[in-house]
């Protein structure tokens, strides 16, 4: 049976910004098929906790408030989203993936590998469509978590074989 990877986009695709999540999964979907499953979440945490439960490797592309210039893209491990939550919860949403992580650590449901994937958001306003920062971000978000993926695959097949047959 082959290890379940999924990648999961978090947003709210009515609240510009903050549906960046949606849009970077759907292009990592374009770009590995059926390599991977993908989910899109409205980041709340039990949804969530579905969304990876028994996932080798989980990545969850979200956006982030942190200060830092619109567009730019952060990693974070499931560590770094717990700690990061008080702070800075990925997303607008109340509970984020920092406390999702932190209710899964607790009742056993985190996957073998979590990582958060976050673009810097400039307008989280009600309506559609991502600012133009946001927009310029999708293709290098989708590629880094596609990376991530096909990492994850070659590393599968390399444990099997000794030899990757995925290249990423």
């Amino acid at each position: 049976m082959t290890a379940r990877i999924v990648v999961i986009g978090v947003g709210n695709g009515s609240r510009r910004d903050d549906g960046v999540g949606w849009v970077v999964a759907s292009a990592v979907a374009r770009r590995l098929g059926d390599l991977v499953e993908v989910r899109h979440s409205d980041g709340e945490p039990a949804r969530l906790l579905d969304a990876w439960t028994g996932a080798e490797l989980a990545v969850v592309v979200d956006a982030v408030r942190r200060g830092a210039e619109p567009g730019s893209i952060c990693v974070l491990t499931a560590d770094d989203a717990v700690a990061a939550a008080p702070a800075t919860p990925l997303g607008g949403h109340a509970l984020g993936v920092g406390q999702a992580v932190a209710l899964g650590r607790a009742l056993d449901l985190l996957p073998r590998r979590l990582v958060a994937v976050g673009i810097e958001g400039q307008d989280y306003e009600i309506g559609e469509g991502l600012s133009a920062p946001v927009l310029a971000a999708v293709d290098a978000a989708a590629e880094l978590v596609a990376g991530m993926v096909r990492r994850a695959l070659g590393e599968r097949a390399r444990d099997r074989t000794g030899a990757a047959a995925v290249t990423g």
